[in-house]
């Protein structure tokens, strides 16, 4: 069973880098391509994809972690049909709201787009509660091939046609013509047009309810990740350095969403091992922490060196560039640090204390960004922005550790007594 799970891994993992690699290429091929101020303005629309997941309300994550631990099969299968319901109701939301923003095409792209996501986050959640790893690899892989292929030929042919129409016009349209034929198959394979197959109300609504705290994790997550660019969009920073945040973002995704991707993939079995474990084993997690923190800051290190290079390469070094990098870098690894420690408060159902957290840092965090913007706006030291951010996550992870610990001698000494 470990050689099997962990060949599912090594697949999922390769199958999601490829996918990362194909859309990497092609942003890559946009942000140095694209005017400045075309990137510059750009920004509005990744924010807008990142924001979007905020009409979740948590409902995704809430089916992960009570599809991953229900008892009844056919307990589970209901809830992925909610899911099902809730986020093709999601998404036709942002797809109307595109329409009525046409006139502003960044705006219209973003919520398009952030609406098809939605379908896509659908899909995994099916493919992966089912165990169906063939087809969640399959989604992930085929989306990202027909995106590539389209730009390409979009890139070729439309040359009379503003490079950043046909970027965000071929994900939009490639992610929707795959994503939508995946979502119908999940609707017809959980016999969601069967007559007996009605709305569970009282079920929603516990997931829903159960999701309440992980919506405000999510949202935490987001603002964190989006911080700095919505600080510097909405302070009116020069449209270089805005550039230059939205570009080393790009670049600092690839390592970000493959790590995550990895951790992911693991959530379903990680929430099962921690919700057996308890309080009382805090010294295995906590050495499975360490192992896997050695394990990113070797994958960092070598993320920043393959990075230079290619700015090196690509007659694009500068110390700016560089200072950005690293700062995002280390809250990025510091959030998925966060993340693992996260599963295992889920698993004792103590998500009422991340939401506490979350919540916190999130208002901390855009307040100390704001002020650190509007003092140092126009300065060099802009570039260190993202650091306040990772100082709080790992101010936070700290925290959470020793809680734990604390917990467990409170314990100990409650039975010894």
């Amino acid at each position: 069973m470990r050689q099997e799970g962990r060949a599912g891994a090594i697949t999922y993992v390769l199958a999601t880098y490829s996918e990362f690699a194909l859309v990497a290429l092609l942003t890559l091929f946009f942000t140095n391509m694209a005017s400045q101020q075309a990137l510059a303005d750009s920004s509005v629309a990744f924010i807008v994809i990142s924001y979007s997941t905020f009409l979740a309300l948590g409902f995704h994550n809430g089916v992960i972690r009570d599809g991953a631990i229900s008892t009844s099969g056919d307990e589970k299968d209901n809830i992925l049909r909610l899911e099902l319901y809730f986020s093709a109701f999601v998404a036709c939301c942002l797809i109307v709201a595109a329409v009525v923003a046409r006139d502003n095409f960044y705006l219209m792209a973003g919520l398009f787009i952030g609406g098809v996501n939605h379908l896509k986050t659908a899909c995994q959640t099916v493919f992966r509660l089912q165990g169906s790893d063939a087809l969640l690899n399959t989604l992930n892989v085929a989306w990202a091939s027909v995106f590539f292929v389209s730009f390409s030929v979009l890139a070729w042919l439309g040359r009379d046609i503003a490079l950043e129409v046909r970027f965000f016009s071929a994900w939009g349209a490639s992610a929707a013509l795959v994503i939508c034929s995946f979502f119908t198959f999940c609707l017809f394979a959980l016999n969601v047009f069967r007559r007996q197959a009605n709305v569970n109300g009282a079920l929603f609504f516990s997931v829903l309810n159960s999701s309440k705290y992980m919506f405000l994790m999510a949202s935490g997550l987001v603002v964190l990740l989006t911080s700095d660019r919505l600080v510097l969009n909405i302070l009116g920073a020069a449209e270089k350095l805005r550039a230059d945040f939205q570009y080393v973002d790009v670049l600092t995704n690839i390592y970000f969403l493959g790590m995550t991707s990895v951790l992911y993939y693991f959530t379903p079995g990680l929430l099962k091992r921690f919700s057996r474990v308890g309080v009382k084993q805090h010294g295995v997690f906590t050495a499975m922490v360490a192992k896997y923190v050695t394990y990113l800051l070797v994958v960092v290190v070598g993320f920043v060196i393959a990075i230079v290079v290619f700015l090196l390469i690509i007659h694009k070094f500068s110390w700016a560039l560089v200072g950005v990098l690293v700062s995002m870098l280390i809250l990025k690894t510091l959030l998925i640090c966060l993340g693992f420690v996260c599963n295992f408060y889920l698993a004792q159902r103590l998500e009422h204390v991340l939401a506490v957290a979350y919540l916190g840092l999130m208002g901390l965090g855009l307040s100390l960004s704001f002020l650190y913007g509007y003092v140092f706006i126009g300065t060099t030291f802009m570039v260190f922005l993202p650091l306040l951010n990772a100082v709080l996550v790992g101010t936070l992870v700290v925290y959470l550790l020793k809680r734990i610990s604390v917990q467990n001698r409170h314990e100990e000494n409650t039975c010894i007594n």
